[in-house]
């Protein structure tokens, strides 16, 4: 949800009555002044801050924040959203090439993204969500969806490594086109083709489980998980390709208060 506030300050140096955290969403709103010129506006704790006067502060310090603030005029528009929570993790490939340049070593690394500790979403402390209870939905996502993504990223690692040599080789021995004249190589690469979607239907289906096992547990706080999703560019396959496709990746779950 959208929530904008525009006020008109009696001086430049009027304190408007807010204060700003850094979180690892953005900056957000810790305290509105119930005095300040802002209580009477739908801006309240929890928010994340947006725009300031058409200033994005996305990526800024709640410091670089502060001085915006202050050095505006009288008018003052403030633009701030409700923060989406999540438990999720990344997946990646790192890549270390050894002395002689010759190969390079490709190793997937699947890590939580926050820890589990100090990870509760407000929505839950102020839901009176137990602490067991997320601990529980943490662990579902750390132990049943987390593998699933995890060897569906280790299988496209080695497929493109295969490719990578597929496509320097021939691809049918002596030049023969018909059954039973593909090379071992290219079965190979079909096969992994194959077993990469059936790997992508694990994750969705693992997604879909441990999604509704969450709601389960939340459906009495009014608050709602979904999957949550990061945009990943794809190489192009053509010349002829007017622009890259992106895909989806699976990283965990979002919670949203249900109002």
């Amino acid at each position: 949800m959208f929530y904008t506030a525009a006020i008109t300050k009696q001086s430049k140096n009027q304190p408007i009555g807010i204060g700003l955290e850094d979180t690892d969403y953005g900056i957000a709103i810790s305290s509105i002044n119930p005095e300040g010129p802002l209580s009477q506006t739908s801006l309240k704790p929890g928010l994340k801050l947006l725009i300031i006067n058409n200033i994005e502060v996305s990526g800024l310090s709640p410091k670089e924040v502060g001085k915006i603030l202050n050095n505006v005029g009288d008018k003052l528009v403030l633009s701030a959203v409700d923060i989406v929570p999540d438990i999720t993790f990344q997946v990646n490939t790192s890549r270390k090439s050894k002395r002689d340049n010759r190969q390079t070593n490709e190793r997937v690394v699947a890590t939580m993204k926050r820890d589990t500790n100090d990870a509760t979403p407000t929505i839950f402390n102020e839901a009176g969500v137990p602490s067991n209870s997320f601990s529980r939905i943490y662990k579902l996502i750390e132990s049943e969806l987390l593998p699933a993504a995890m060897a569906l990223r280790s299988h496209e690692t080695t497929y493109n490594r295969e490719m990578q040599s597929y496509t320097s080789k021939q691809m049918i021995k002596g030049g023969l086109v018909g059954f039973g004249t593909e090379s071992n190589h290219e079965k190979k690469v079909f096969q992994m083709v194959a077993q990469g979607a059936q790997l992508q239907r694990n994750v969705d289906l693992k997604a879909m489980q441990v999604k509704d096992k969450t709601n389960a547990m939340l459906a009495k706080y009014n608050i709602m998980a979904t999957v949550a999703l990061e945009s990943r560019r794809l190489g192009k396959y053509s010349s002829k390709q007017m622009q890259a496709n992106e895909a989806l990746d699976v990283v965990g779950l979002e919670f949203h208060r249900i109002e």
